[in-house]
């Protein structure tokens, strides 16, 4: 077991913006680290597509997903039925919820069923829900958990170990595991996340074994502040007790992994213009041949040392003599966690990627180690000052290596908790001169310290009680994919950003592609499964390093997204002539092409065609 808990890689120096190591240890480390690391990695035949058949945008988005990732079986496309369109012609943010009856009747029980008949039950690692399908599951007791664009903090403080709300996304994550043991997990409450604090470890390494041949002993991971989690195996030994659980038998290879591709919309809209941009940034990301260009993107934690300390963290699936886990499969997983990890979250994401200590009331910068090359770090600790753009731009000017464009590669901040004072659309106009808050470089992602990022997808509409920040505001500037939470999750819930950040752009191996996945790196950072936190991204991007470029914002009329407006748009839309989002006529809804519908109205007609010839003109 020893060897496959480490705390970090050594020292290293920064010195005329490169990473330089020091001596030969964390090169032994490395080397040590990756042979033990198995080399399965996910693909789309790894992937399950959920549909809600009743919603154009929801079909619309999973055909040019299998597009974009044609390994994905059509066959791994479950359409279901009965469900309200949360992305149509008349949805509102009250259509974003379901009864935990309805998910259950209408989501989860259809889903286990397919995956039985089709044999698919530990063949599937990954599960996709697309927009139209709702997302929040509203508590079955205390209505003001989840209501429409809003969530009661004090409702759910209060009433913590009995709130059974979630993200239909969370709770599809422990779709069978839940309900196994002498004492059933149930729906109340959090479940401790055992792939969290995993490094260079693909969910496609761990043994899946069918649902219900193990029996778990489910119990609450004992705690100091608080109340606790659920946690799977035994604890309760010694006095004082101790908090953690050992004799755990629910690891990584019990969960599925989700992701939704979904982005802004207006009440009475559609998210397919926003998702089909999404998914060519992560596309862009991903292809070596553009990838992402250290000399061009940043790293942003943009810490708030005058607002509550928010980022400490306590992660129950860790004993807290160890940083991380590298799976090794001659170990027994999970292993066990007899003290639980507590950290600053934003300061050891910092000294994790960088090896670098950080300063109060200064922005602190750091070189990634190695496997980042030249990509930078900021971690900013100065009080009522929000990293914006014009960081990023002063750090390039002082250095003659970087290229000209600047943007965000991962940027995570306090939002409206932190102690800069901004609007909620901080994200939109928070740069210089009212611009937006950052560029951002193709593969951007993002997180928030906020309770309410993710309660609504709807742009037009603000969260509630408080006006805060949202994820999709972050797709709107350019952003590739973003982790928040559709109610109130309490401080313990955020995401740790020194999983996500390193799992995310880590290439240990050095072949130049980072070694895990979007969905992987997000879950491999958030602390509970069964709770509140939704992912939104294309699961299967995993970033490469190459040329890099701006974050694609298509020019309007470029219908094949190749940069120019020419006569090979005029033959695309001449394809989706016809074509409409909402035809009951499956001919004409095939047609449908959004990149053509140049004025947004659903319909590729007459319109479009005199817009396109404006354009080239």
């Amino acid at each position: 077991m020893e060897n496959t808990i480490l705390k970090g890689f050594g020292q290293k120096d920064i010195k005329r913006g490169h990473a330089v190591f020091v001596g030969l240890l964390p090169l032994l480390l490395i080397l040590i680290l990756t042979q033990s690391i198995c080399l399965a990695q996910l693909t789309g035949n790894d992937v399950l597509i959920l549909v809600n058949s009743d919603s154009p945008t929801s079909r619309y988005i999973a055909k040019i997903y299998c597009q974009y990732h044609p390994d994905v079986p059509l066959e791994n496309v479950l359409e279901l039925t009965g469900l309200t369109d949360c992305s149509g012609k008349t949805a509102t943010p009250a259509d974003e919820i379901i009864s935990r009856g309805d998910y259950e009747q209408l989501i989860a029980q259809p889903l286990r069923d397919f995956l039985v008949a089709n044999n698919l039950t530990t063949a599937i690692k990954v599960i996709i829900t697309t927009a139209g399908m709702p997302y929040r599951i509203e508590d079955t007791v205390y209505s003001d958990a989840v209501y429409p664009a809003g969530s009661n903090a004090g409702v759910v403080s209060g009433n913590l170990p009995f709130i059974n709300a979630a993200s239909v996304e969370s709770e599809l994550t422990c779709l069978w595991y839940s309900d196994y043991g002498p004492g059933q997990f149930s729906s109340e409450n959090r479940m401790v996340n055992v792939y969290q604090g995993y490094r260079q470890s693909s969910i496609a390494s761990f043994e899946r074994l069918q649902p219900g041949s193990k029996t778990m002993q489910w119990t609450d991971a004992l705690n100091v502040v608080g109340d606790p989690p659920k946690i799977e195996g035994e604890n309760g030994w010694g006095f004082p007790p101790v908090y953690g659980a050992t004799n755990r038998s629910f690891n990584a290879g019990d969960i599925y992994l989700t992701c939704r591709l979904d982005g802004p919309k207006t009440q009475g809209g559609s998210a397919i213009f926003e998702v089909h941009k999404m998914l060519e940034r992560a596309k862009r990301a991903s292809d070596p041949a553009k990838g992402v260009n250290p000399l061009q993107a940043v790293v942003v934690l943009d810490d708030a040392p005058g607002a509550d300390d928010y980022d400490e963290n306590r992660i129950y699936n860790l004993d807290g003599s160890a940083n991380y886990i590298v799976y090794d499969p001659n170990v027994n997983q999970p292993p066990d966690a007899k003290t639980i990890l507590i950290k600053d979250d934003y300061a050891e994401a910092f000294t994790t990627l960088t090896n670098c200590q950080s300063n109060e009331n200064v922005l602190n910068i750091g070189l990634m180690m190695g496997y980042g090359g030249d990509l930078p770090v900021m971690l900013d600790r100065r009080n009522n000052t929000r990293t914006s753009q014009a960081d990023l731009d002063n750090y390039a000017a002082s250095d003659p290596n970087r290229d000209e464009y600047q943007g965000i590669v991962l940027a995570a901040c306090f939002g409206r908790n932190g102690d800069e004072g901004s609007a909620s659309n901080y994200l939109l106009c928070a740069g210089p001169n009212n611009t937006p808050l950052f560029n951002a470089v193709n593969g951007a992602v993002f997180t928030s310290i906020e309770s309410f990022n993710a309660v609504t997808m709807f742009s037009d509409v603000n969260t509630l009680p408080t006006a805060q920040g949202k994820i999709v505001d972050f797709i709107t500037i350019g952003g590739t994919g973003a982790i928040g939470h559709a109610f109130e999750p309490m401080a313990g819930s955020v995401p740790d950003n020194l999983y996500l950040h390193y799992n995310l752009l880590a290439d240990e191996d050095a072949d130049g592609v980072a070694d895990l996945t979007f969905v992987e790196a997000a879950f491999t950072a958030i602390p509970f499964l069964s709770w509140s936190e939704v992912v939104i991204g294309d699961p299967l991007m995993r970033i490469h390093y190459g040329p890099g470029g701006a974050a694609l914002m298509p020019i309007p009329g470029d219908i094949g997204m190749d940069g120019y407006v020419n006569v090979k748009d005029v033959r695309e839309l001449k394809k989706a002539y016809g074509g409409s989002l909402y035809s009951t006529t499956p001919y004409y809804y095939e047609r449908y092409n959004d990149r053509a519908d140049l004025n947004g109205d659903f319909y590729v007609n007459v319109m479009d065609a005199r817009i396109l010839k404006t354009l080239m003109y």
